[in-house]
Formats: structure tokens, sequence, C-alpha cells
């Protein structure tokens, strides 16, 4: 018995459906796994945030502690708090000081020597 091309449009049509189904049964999983991350990014955002202390108001200055005294403390605190870290440093103003330098550098490469 030959092959016959309506035999053969079955075969793809069920290999179509084999197709859909295991791509339904991957979107399927992918969904699970994303929803049980979120689930525990959720829940560990929850612990951190009840285990995290409110901001409280800064305190009014008065004469009787001094501001230096009051600096060591909140170094303190911040040190003991933990989970901190320094991102960048710069000055208050920017300084373009390298910036011309190096424009100044590139600009005077190009001049001709006369001779």
């Amino acid at each position: 018995m030959p092959y016959t091309t309506s035999q053969a449009f079955i075969d793809v049509m069920i290999m179509y459906a084999i197709v859909i189904v295991v791509s339904l049964l991957v979107a399927v999983v992918i969904r699970v796994i994303v929803w049980t991350l979120s689930r525990r990014a959720s829940q560990a955002e929850t612990a951190t945030a009840r285990s995290r202390p409110t901001a409280l108001p800064p305190p009014q200055l008065d004469d009787q502690v001094p501001a230096a005294h009051l600096v060591a403390i909140a170094a303190a605190v911040t040190m003991m708090s933990g989970a901190h870290r320094i991102v960048r440093i710069e000055a208050a103003t920017p300084s373009y000081g390298w910036a011309i330098a190096g424009r100044s550098t590139h600009h005077h490469s190009h001049i001709t020597r006369r001779s």
C-alpha cells in the first residue's frame, strides 16, 4: 500500500498537535515557576519589611547635646544597621579639568608643524 498525500497530511496534523501540546505544557511549567518565584520574592520582601525599622523624625537639637556627639551617634547607628554601601563619591560641583585637558591635548595633536 503506497503512502498517499492524505496519509502524509494526517501525519503532519498529528505532529502539529504534538508540538502544540508540548508547547502548552512548557508554557504551564514556566508559568508555575514564575508564580512560585514571585511568591517567594514577595514573602521575602514582607519578611524584610517587618524586620526593617521605620524612619524616625530627626531629633530636635538642643544646647545640651553637642553636634559632634550627634554625628558620632548617627555614624554608629549607620554602621550597626548594615547593608549599606557607598555608591559614588564626587565633588559637590562638577569639575571639568580632566575633560578640558583631554580636549586640549586632542586639539593640539592636529596642529601641523611648520618647517
